[in-house]
């Protein structure tokens, strides 16, 4: 192989790398520069601190991205949180077995999602507006379970969130587990790869007879998973439901999944790729608290970063078609 052709295969597999991940090589700046401001940055105990406080994150981000490869968006995920955290809450109040309040939950979440993703998939709404109106409804119910008062929980229902694992805290393993089965199904599976299908193409799936309207209710069922098993996880390391809890949270997850290098036009992403988004805004989160940066500052960084994945949500794809024709090129230069 030539030099000029190793150059320009290097240069092909930049360019894929940019087209999957367009914006992380900003905020692997960001945590270089962290780490010369503050040394214990990278010390072992910080490094386990950030993936616990990103266990959340990953949690319901791996959910999110099934929606948001469909070219849907789902803004109620944090309200959903709210509303679940404020089940627990008042079910053990009224007496219910705390066992049984764990695995109600989830189930409790899967049928909010489902319920978004019939409205989407049978109306035509953009899901973007059920989901506002959704967020408004889930978030107003939770305010009525808690009668917008901070409540406290028992031990017996925090034990996704509490101790640990072979040294590793189980609010860590819980989220390695989701992301892993995520990233499985929609790479293993015959229903990940009609996920992907729509976001890529939706005329193309109806023509092909895929069941869009049942993959459309299933992705928002998913997400609606993922958050009830990231609200046991919240719920398990706070210890208590405020009424405040996850407000805009669903911005911070759909961060994450374009971060990772999702496109918002839908057909393109990974959970793999979200599970790198997520740690990155956790670990650009944690540099900025320990250098003594202003909070509001984390709100700018990840403005700027929706910001730039709307105005270049077909990026990936502009960038790994350039890939390919390059890489065409290179195939026939003697």
């Amino acid at each position: 192989m030539s030099a000029k052709t190793s150059v320009i295969a290097l240069a092909g597999r930049v360019r894929r790398f940019l087209a999957a991940f367009p914006l992380i090589p900003v905020g692997v700046l960001l945590i270089v520069l962290f780490s010369i401001i503050q040394p214990n940055f990278f010390s072992a105990a910080n490094l386990v601190n950030v993936l616990t406080q990103a266990s959340v994150l990953l949690i319901a981000a791996t959910g999110m991205t099934f929606v948001i490869l469909t070219a849907g968006i789902d803004l109620s995920v944090g309200a959903m949180m709210f509303l679940a955290s404020a089940f627990v809450a008042a079910t053990l109040e009224g007496g219910l077995w705390p066992v049984l309040v764990i695995l109600l939950v989830p189930l409790l979440t899967v049928v909010l999602g489902a319920f978004n993703g019939t409205v989407v998939a049978t109306t035509g709404v953009p899901a973007m507006l059920v989901t506002l109106a959704t967020l408004q409804v889930f978030r107003g119910i939770g305010g009525h379970l808690t009668e917008q008062q901070s409540l406290v929980l028992p031990d017996s229902v925090r034990f996704l969130g509490l101790g640990d694992l072979a040294g590793i805290p189980r609010a860590v393993w819980v989220a390695a587990v989701v992301v892993f089965a995520g990233a499985y199904v929609l790479k293993r599976t015959r229903f990940g790869r009609h996920v992907q299908a729509l976001g890529s193409n939706p005329s193309a799936a109806w023509n092909a007879g895929l069941p869009v309207r049942g993959l459309l209710i299933t992705v928002y069922a998913i997400a609606g998973l993922s958050a009830g098993i990231a609200s046991l996880v919240q719920v398990g390391r706070l210890g208590a439901v405020q009424p405040t809890l996850d407000v805009g949270f669903e911005l911070t997850v759909i961060t994450a999944v374009v971060l990772g290098g999702a496109s918002l036009s839908g057909g393109y992403g990974s959970v793999a790729g979200t599970a790198v988004g997520a740690l990155l805004l956790t670990t650009v989160e944690n540099g900025l608290v320990l250098s003594g940066a202003s909070p509001y500052v984390f709100d700018i960084f990840r403005g700027a970063v929706l910001l730039i994945a709307i105005v270049g949500s077909d990026l990936p794809r502009r960038l790994l078609r350039a890939s390919r024709r390059k890489g065409g090129e290179a195939a026939i230069t003697p």
